[in-house]
């Protein structure tokens, strides 16, 4: 469908993984990045630097002669003045990654990081432009989070390790957003991305162990000094979230997705096989 398509969030995990999806598929791909330098793109895609998502009207140089936009949402961004621009540039068909944290039928989203994807969802599918959006629940790598613990032979401290998700694969989220970009007509709206397997944070910790050989033990810890030993790298509003999240998350309120199988033909990559890829993150040199 696109000729060429602009992928935002390019030096970000899904983003980086979408180009390399998209450059296999054959597509001709422009990367938005906000500040020049190396950005480690794949070979065959262009970097377009200078775009800010805060700021639409610095993208119409990167969306011109853009027919497809791959749209990351980040903190601050006016998603529904930037698909305006998108329009006005002659951008077709916009694909968003959302949040699986989104509920549905409801008049207040649960959290600020829900209420701020919603909002986005909404300003997409009143657009105009052709639309998709994927959601993802729990992402692999977020347990990237507990590297530094691992390497260094100390326990992870858990509020909640018996708080389960089904954790997706990003090359997964990737390969999907590249099939929506290209694709005849968009798909069904919204799909529900999910791994294949419902794990608990330890049952998580377990198979980094097994696949690594790292001692991957874990001890539990009050909420509150999770928090507080957060707070200083990660957001504190995402923080209350996660923990509201963990506090409730049980088998019962998990749903596995099969869009992936659906759309890509083969089931979600499983959470060992992204271990194995990133192998070299838990265990020390």
């Amino acid at each position: 469908m696109a000729d060429e398509i602009l992928v935002t969030g390019a030096r970000g995990a899904v983003g980086r993984a979408a180009l390399e999806a998209l450059v296999r598929r054959g597509a001709r791909v422009r990367a938005l990045t906000r500040r020049p330098g190396p950005a480690g793109l794949p070979d065959g895609v262009t970097s377009v630097t200078g775009g800010d998502l805060t700021r639409p009207g610095s993208l119409a140089p990167a969306l011109r002669g853009v027919s497809a936009l791959l749209l990351v949402v980040v903190a601050g961004a006016d998603v529904r003045a930037v698909t305006a621009e998108a329009r006005r540039q002659g951008v077709r068909r916009v694909v968003l990654i959302s949040s699986g944290g989104i509920h549905d039928d409801v008049a207040e989203q649960p959290d600020p990081l829900a209420a701020r994807h919603a909002r986005a969802e909404d300003a997409v599918r009143e657009s105009g432009l052709e639309a998709a959006v994927l959601r993802p629940r729990w992402l692999n790598r977020n347990a990237l989070w507990w590297s530094a613990a691992l390497r260094s032979g100390r326990p992870v401290r858990l509020a909640y390790p018996e708080a389960v998700t089904a954790p997706v694969d990003e090359r997964d989220v990737a390969e999907m957003a590249a099939a929506e970009l290209l694709a005849d007509r968009p798909g069904p709206d919204p799909r529900i991305l999910t791994g294949p397997q419902i794990l608990s944070q330890a049952d998580q910790l377990a198979i980094i162990g097994e696949v690594t050989g790292a001692a991957a033990r874990w001890e539990r810890i009050a909420p509150q000094d999770w928090r507080r030993e957060l707070q200083d790298h990660v957001p504190v509003e995402v923080l209350d979230v996660l923990l509201e999240q963990q506090a409730t998350l049980t088998a019962d309120r998990i749903g596995i997705s099969t869009e992936t199988e659906r759309v890509l033909g083969r089931p979600a990559s499983p959470f060992r096989e992204w271990v194995r890829r990133h192998r070299g993150a838990f265990v020390a040199d």
